[in-house]
C-alpha cells in the first residue's frame, strides 16, 4: 500500500495508519493453522473458494471507505483471505504431486507466487500515485473473480477433496480460536514493540497474553483436547527444521524490502524508478532461483539446496552491507541479484523439505507452518532490524550507513543460521533413529 498517500487522504497520523499493516499481519498469521486444519478435514476446494470470496469482498469494501476504523476491520478479513490462499496453494500442489516430483512443482508455484506479489506491489504503488489508494484495491477485484471461476469450475480431483478418515473427526473449534488468538496477539506484540518500544506496557502486555494463551493451547494439545494442530506433525522429516529455517530466512532477507529502499534513496540519491528497477531485478532473480531449486531439490536433496539458498542469501546481504556510502551501481545490482536468487532457491527447497515428508492428509497443516513462519518472520524482521539500526545510531553516534551496514551484517549471520538449522536437525534425526534401532 501507498501509506503516505493513504495517510494524507484520510487525515490520520502515521502511527494510526500503521494499524492497517499490523492487524493485517496479525490476522494472516493467526488464521494459518486454522485454515490448514479445515482443509485437511474437509478438502481444499471449498475453503480455497471461500478464501477467494473473502479476499475479493474485503478489498472491494475497503475501496469504498473514507475513514480508518472500517478499513482496519476489513484488512483483518483481507489478511484471513490471504492466509487461506498462501496456505492452501502449496498444500494443493503437495497433494497433487507425488514426493518424487513435489520439489519441481512447488518451485514453479513459489516462483509464480513471488512474481505475483512483486507485480502487485509495483502495480499498486503506480496506481496509488497516479489515481489514488482506492485503485490499489480496485485492480485486485477482477483478478480475484478470475481465480474464483477457476476454483469453482476447474478445481476438482482427489487432491482437492476431503480425506475420508479425517472428515469423521470432530473439528476443533475451541482449539482453533485459542491458536488463532495466540498467533494474532504475538504478531501484534512484535509490531507494537517496533512502534512503541520493546518495554512499553502495550507490547509487554500483549507478549504476556500471547504466552498465557500459548501455554493453554500446549496443555490442551497434550491432553488431546485441542486437535487443530495434528498430533505427531512435528515428527515428520523436515517439518521442524523447515519451518524454523523459513522463519529465520524471512527475518534475514526482509531487510531488502524496508531498509534497502532508504539506502537507495538517501545514500545513493537515486529515484523511485531506480529502486523499482532494482526490486524488479531481485524479483526476477527470485523467480529464476525458485524454478531452478525445485528441480535441483528433487535430484540432490531438499536439505542441501535449502542450505545452499541460505548461503547465497547471506552472501548477497554481505555484499549489500559492504557497498559503502559511494557504491558502484554494478555492485548494488550484483548484490540484489544474489539476494533474490538465494531467497528463491531457499524458498523452493524449504517448502519441498517441509511438505515432502508430510502425508497428504496433513498437507494443509504442514503448509500452514510455512505460511505462519513466513508472516511472523516478516514482522520480526521489521521489529528487530529497525531496533538494531536505531540502537546502533544512538549508542555509537554512527551514521545511517554504518548502522545500515551493521544491520545487514546481522541479517547475513541470521541467514547462515537458517541454513544450519536443516543441517543440525538432520543430525538430530539421524541420532534419534539410531537410538531407536539400539533400543529395539
Amino acid at each position: 500500500m501507498n501509506l503516505p498517500r493513504f495517510r494524507a487522504d484520510l487525515g490520520e497520523t502515521l502511527v494510526s495508519v500503521q494499524l492497517i499493516i499490523i492487524l493485517y499481519h496479525g490476522a494472516r498469521s493467526g488464521a494459518g493453522f486454522v485454515v490448514g486444519g479445515i482443509a485437511d478435514r474437509f478438502g481444499t476446494k471449498w475453503p480455497l473458494t471461500a478464501g477467494i470470496v473473502l479476499y475479493v469482498v474485503a478489498v472491494g469494501l475497503i475501496s469504498l471507505q473514507d475513514s480508518l476504523a472500517p478499513i482496519v476491520a476489513l484488512r483483518i478479513l483481507q489478511g484471513i483471505g490471504v492466509a487461506i490462499l498462501f496456505t492452501l496453494g502449496p498444500a494443493l500442489v503437495a497433494r497433487a504431486f507425488g514426493p518424487l516430483n513435489r520439489g519441481a512443482a512447488l518451485g514453479v508455484t513459489l516462483a509464480a507466487m513471488g512474481a505475483g506479489t512483486f507485480a502487485g506491489t509495483l502495480g499498486g504503488g503506480f496506481l496509488g500515485q497516479q489515481i489514488g489508494w482506492q485503485a490499489i484495491f480496485w485492480a485486485r477485484i477482477p483478478i480475484g473473480l478470475v481465480l474464483l471461476l477457476v476454483a469453482v469450475f476447474w478445481l476438482n480431483g482427489r487432491f482437492a477433496t476431503a480425506v475420508p478418515e479425517r472428515t469423521r473427526q470432530r473439528f476443533d473449534l475451541v482449539g482453533s480460536l485459542v491458536l488463532f488468538a495466540t498467533l494474532f496477539i504475538l504478531t501484534l506484540a512484535l509490531s507494537f514493540a517496533r512502534v512503541e518500544g520493546w518495554f512499553d506496557p502495550l507490547p509487554l502486555g500483549l507478549f504476556a497474553t500471547a504466552a498465557v494463551l500459548g501455554s493453554a493451547f500446549a496443555r490442551g494439545k497434550k491432553r488431546g483436547t485441542y486437535t487443530i494442530f495434528p498430533s505427531g506433525l512435528t515428527a515428520f522429516p523436515g517439518f521442524r527444521s523447515g519451518a524454523l529455517s523459513n522463519l529465520l530466512l524471512m527475518v534475514a532477507s526482509f531487510v531488502m524490502w524496508f531498509l534497502f529502499p532508504f539506502y537507495v534513496a538517501d545514500v545513493m540519491g537515486r529515484s523511485g524508478l531506480v529502486l523499482g528497477v532494482l526490486l524488479a531485478v531481485m524479483a526476477a532473480s527470485n523467480f529464476a532461483g525458485s524454478a531452478m531449486a525445485g528441480l535441483l531439490a528433487d535430484r540432490i536433496g531438499d536439505r542441501r539446496v535449502t542450505f545452499l539458498g541460505a548461503g547465497v542469501t547471506s552472501l548477497g546481504l554481505f555484499l549489500t552491507a559492504t557497498a559503502g556510502s559511494s557504491p558502484e551501481m554494478a555492485t548494488v545490482i550484483i548484490a540484489t541479484v544474489v539476494v533474490g536468487s538465494g531467497f528463491g532457491i531457499h524458498q523452493a527447497a524449504v517448502y519441498a523439505l517441509t511438505l515432502r515428508g508430510a502425508p497428504g492428509e496433513h498437507a494443509g497443516a504442514a503448509s500452514a507452518a510455512l505460511s505462519v513462519s513466513q508472516t511472523i518472520g516478516t514482522v520480526l524482521s521489521i521489529a528487530v532490524m529497525t531496533s538494531l539500526l536505531n540502537w546502533h545510531q544512538s549508542a555509537n553516534g554512527s551514521s545511517f550507513v554504518d548502522a545500515y551496514r551493521f544491520s545487514f551484517m546481522v541479517a547475513a549471520g541470521v541467514a547462515i543460521l537458517s541454513g544450519l538449522m536443516v543441517i543440525n536437525f538432520s543430525g538430530i534425526h539421524r541420532k534419534n533413529a539410531e537410538t531407536r534401532r539400539i533400543n529395539l
